[in-house]
């Protein structure tokens, strides 16, 4: 009996302590992309691809100095995009993917592609004079 006691009690405090999440309302809860760019501006999207030829030695060294040359090229995308049409730019996703290839028999290449998407408020339109 006691046993039967117990279980029921704890069961309950079980039910009383998820019954507030059971309750709570995701209707009110912002659904915004966060991807997606904040009012006023667009998404700009940049592809890049940079192949390497490998030489004999530390591959993974190779491979860093690599990722850090797109990396760099992805982060002056935003400043050329601010030297031309934007007001504003800011990186909101970068991804990118390695891979060792040896197509041909031409020698060992590593090759980086990836994109990088940038928010971007661009300059207002210039008038020009009649």
């Amino acid at each position: 009996m006691t046993r039967l006691l117990i279980r029921t009690a704890l069961s309950l405090a079980l039910a009383g302590l998820a019954l507030p999440a059971a309750a709570q309302n995701f209707s009110n809860l912002p659904l915004r992309n966060p991807r997606q760019p904040p009012e006023g501006y667009i998404s700009v999207q940049s592809g890049i691809s940079i192949s390497y030829p490998v030489a004999d030695g530390d591959s993974e060294e190779q491979q860093e100095k690599a990722l850090k040359s797109f990396y760099k090229i992805a982060a002056s995308s935003c400043t050329t995009l601010l030297d031309t049409i934007a007001d504003a730019c800011e990186i909101s996703a970068l991804s990118s993917n390695t891979s060792v290839n040896n197509l041909d028999n031409r020698g060992t290449r590593l090759s980086i592609n990836g994109q990088v998407t940038m928010s971007v408020k661009l300059k207002p339109p210039t008038t020009a004079a009649k």
